[in-house]
């Protein structure tokens, strides 16, 4: 439950607290919220040596960096080999059993594996999009500072945005500044920082914005550093206070659901009480979607594919190690070369190679 509206006698000015002053704000303004958006950020990429012709035309001036902004558009190149992962992921969202149960599920997997495509195309899904309001895609990538408890007022703050509360973030703070700076001017004794008041209106907003209501909230590329490493499906303990959890900005009763992407294994038992919450997702083991993918971008790519031989497949197999983004990334090169041949101006396989054109993954 949220928490109660503390009164503080003999000062003039906490007989209202920021919390109580929040929730008029947030009555009166309750009845003008839009339906939430999404940010729809996207990132470019470098220019490269040895990219294909038509890959230069497409890149951008940005540098490329480990981590990006994401957003929750559907890829613009078709998926292939996640048939069963799909269904796997729409049984956790639309499994009727637990319909008024919060849960959460983790998906762990390296790098290119396909994370966030996998995730997109479930947040994009017609049926899960009929179940689930608010739908909210909150990409971890951010330059702020993510010391202590800064990282997840961070993230926060982009669940409020994507709920269109974005307009009382900068009222929060400044008033949480403001009471700390006053309580300490008059004497009253306050073990709270400014941050952790802020943290604690910030989940307590979100508690508001998200009660009573069925929520979809994807977390994508979660890391060690951004602080974010608590269970959100522990109830509240009686005798605990209120808002030091993140799990307290989370309703538990209207079932909601969260579903994390990382890298990271030991992260992902941090997240989740179960280890059946976390699912893996391993590169792909079908030779044919592997291909498919690599042939969709060379066309994209303006490139003819080389043969589909089993030799050929085998080789893409290899240098690619079953990954969908690896894949892509292969069709920005030359084309796929066997050991112990060359190619012709169209990609065609004929004679010894030169070892330059065996790239590597």
């Amino acid at each position: 439950m949220a928490p109660e509206i503390s009164v503080y006698g003999g000062v003039k000015i906490y007989k209202r607290d920021f919390t109580a002053r929040f929730h008029d704000q947030y009555e009166n303004r309750n009845a003008e919220n839009k339906e939430p958006k999404t940010n729809h950020l996207s990132a470019g990429t470098s220019k490269t040596n040895h990219l294909c012709a038509g890959t230069l035309k497409k890149r951008g001036q940005k540098a490329e960096e480990d981590r990006v902004e994401t957003d929750s558009d559907l890829p613009g190149n078709e998926i292939y080999g996640f048939t069963n992962e799909i269904k796997s992921l729409e049984n956790f969202l639309l499994d009727q059993k637990v319909d008024n149960e919060f849960k959460s599920l983790v998906i762990v997997g390296e790098y290119g594996v396909g994370k966030t495509a996998l995730c997109k195309v479930i947040f994009n899904n017609k049926y899960v999009k009929s179940v689930y309001a608010p739908r909210i895609w909150v990409s971890m990538h951010s330059n702020e500072s993510k010391e202590r408890l800064d990282g997840k007022i961070c993230v926060l703050k982009k669940i409020l945005t994507g709920l269109g509360v974005k307009d009382l973030l900068a009222t929060i703070k400044t008033e949480a500044e403001e009471e700390h700076r006053i309580r300490q001017e008059v004497g009253v004794i306050e073990g709270e920082t400014t941050n952790e008041k802020e943290f604690s209106v910030l989940l307590y907003a979100l508690h508001l914005n998200l009660r009573w209501k069925k929520f979809l909230i994807v977390f994508d590329d979660v890391r060690d550093e951004d602080n974010w490493d608590e269970k959100l499906d522990e109830k509240f303990k009686e005798g605990e206070k209120w808002g030091k959890h993140l799990s307290d900005g989370f309703p538990k009763e209207s079932g909601g659901r969260v579903i994390y992407t990382t890298r990271e294994k030991k992260l992902a038992q941090k997240l989740v009480a179960e280890e059946h919450e976390i699912h893996r997702l391993w590169p792909l083991t079908d030779s044919e979607s592997v291909w498919n993918i690599y042939k969709e971008a060379l066309i994209e790519n303006e490139e003819e594919p080389p043969r589909n031989d089993e030799k050929c497949i085998i080789e893409l197999m290899n240098k690619s190690r079953g990954l969908p983004l690896a894949a892509r990334l292969l069709a920005t090169l030359l084309p796929v070369f066997l050991d112990g041949e060359k190619a012709d101006q169209k990609g065609y396989t004929h004679g010894p190679a030169d070892s330059a054109n065996n790239p590597t993954s």
